[in-house]
């Protein structure tokens, strides 16, 4: 099971919010930006970015699948 870790590090004036996301695990680690909206209070703006990343990970998911022809 991967080891993950997510950071504000960003505030924009348009209200856009990046966080950065770390994962580590027995295969390696990575580390990359998630901009999601300010919703107002922190609880809900990780929660989005956590959304956003899931999202992420199960296309690159599918497309390493199809890459690999599994």
């Amino acid at each position: 099971m991967a080891d993950i870790d997510m950071a504000l590090v960003e505030e924009h004036p348009n209200g856009k919010l990046v966080y950065s996301l770390r994962v580590r695990s027995a295969e390696g680690r990575m580390e990359f930006p998630i901009a999601v909206q300010n919703e107002g209070t922190a609880a809900r703006n990780e929660i989005d970015a956590l959304r956003a990343a899931l999202r992420f990970v199960e296309d690159l998911a599918e497309s390493l699948r199809l890459r690999l022809g599994s």
